[in-house]
């Protein structure tokens, strides 16, 4: 089950944690730890269709949903800050590490972090396969639901400002099941789908050699990876040679930027396309891919030195990322 626990942590933790740019309100963490569950619930309710809703898929998954709410309040809460400030404390000004964690801190600290989330995850996946006795499993699930109920009953009464109204819980409720249960109806077609091609004669049924339910979890989290949390780690290598930083070519690079937001969707696309050329085994589609991308930004990168640099820098780690994420796709359907 460690890959639908890793999907449900990256949904959570990346696709459901409000922005910076919404109501501050949002900042408290009695609401980010909701908006963290209400990631699991969209993730819980897929995974609980595509299984047929066994019984121990069912007792299973609840430990494991148990443990990444507790798992998550606990860290964000209580080791998340204190690790941040160790790192910056404990380094000496003249040490050479602490030279690298000053022009590297917030990619080091969302490493570790999620290095520490990781092995959570591993552990969470231990305890379950610890006893097969459903009294057993189901124990350790209220357990770990219970740290999470006292913990946001400790957040609401630190963070007395923060609200949450019935009226909100339940639209958000409302509109992830909806949503959930979409997403549920057009992985299910998928699935047949993959199954057809498994059965079938056909030259591509030979690239699967997994089950279409594993073929599908695993696509679905090198899909996920590549998207949100891989332009998340670019702009936090990338933006120390970000040339917006200085202010005599700000104006210049934010009028020739295009839309907002057309940034993130070319990275995702030009990502998904070099996947697909790994899997197919066309190397020469990733220079096409690249080249579009480049005449894209022809004009700064003749015109401007600093953003031509940038430019490579982030190109050259999404082709890095990609490849890993192919690779981790093949391990996971070797």
């Amino acid at each position: 089950m460690i890959i639908e626990t890793l999907i449900a942590h990256v949904v959570s933790y990346f696709y459901f944690q409000p922005s910076s740019s919404r109501d501050r309100k949002e900042a408290y963490a009695v609401s980010q730890a909701l908006h963290f569950f209400w990631g699991l619930l969209f993730t819980s309710v897929i995974l609980y269709g595509l299984h047929d809703g066994s019984d121990s898929f069912t007792l299973k998954w609840l430990v494991i949903v148990s443990g990444l709410l507790a798992g998550y309040v606990f860290f964000e809460n209580k080791i998340k800050y204190p690790l941040n400030f160790f790192f910056t404390s404990s380094l000496s000004s003249e040490h050479s590490l602490h030279m690298f964690y000053v022009k590297n801190r917030s990619i080091v600290q969302f490493f570790v972090q999620q290095m520490l989330y990781l092995l959570w995850l591993f552990i969470l996946n231990a305890l379950v396969t610890l006893s097969d006795e459903p009294l057993v499993i189901t124990g350790i699930g209220l357990f770990f639901a219970l740290i999470y109920l006292i913990s946001l009953y400790a957040l609401k009464r630190r963070d007395t400002a923060s609200t949450y109204p019935w009226h909100r819980l339940l639209k958000h409720a409302s509109t992830y099941i909806v949503l959930s249960a979409v997403s549920l109806v057009l992985l299910q077609l998928i699935l047949e789908g993959l199954a057809l091609l498994h059965r079938s004669p056909l030259p591509v049924s030979l690239l699967i050699t997994q089950e279409p339910y594993q073929v599908l979890i695993s696509l679905s989290l090198v899909l996920l990876l590549l998207m949100k949390p891989t332009n998340l780690v670019i702009r936090a290598v990338s933006s120390k040679y970000d040339p917006k930083k200085d202010a005599a070519l700000a104006s210049q690079t934010e009028q020739d930027s295009g839309f907002k937001g057309a940034g993130a969707m070319i990275g995702n696309l030009e990502r998904l396309l070099i996947l697909l050329s790994f899997f197919f085994g066309s190397l020469l589609s990733v220079v096409a891919i690249l080249s579009i991308k480049a005449f894209a930004r022809y004009k700064l990168i003749a015109e401007d030195p600093y953003f031509s640099e940038y430019f490579v820098i982030g190109t050259m780690l999404s082709v890095l990322i990609t490849f890993a994420c192919y690779a981790l796709l093949v391990l996971m359907l070797v």
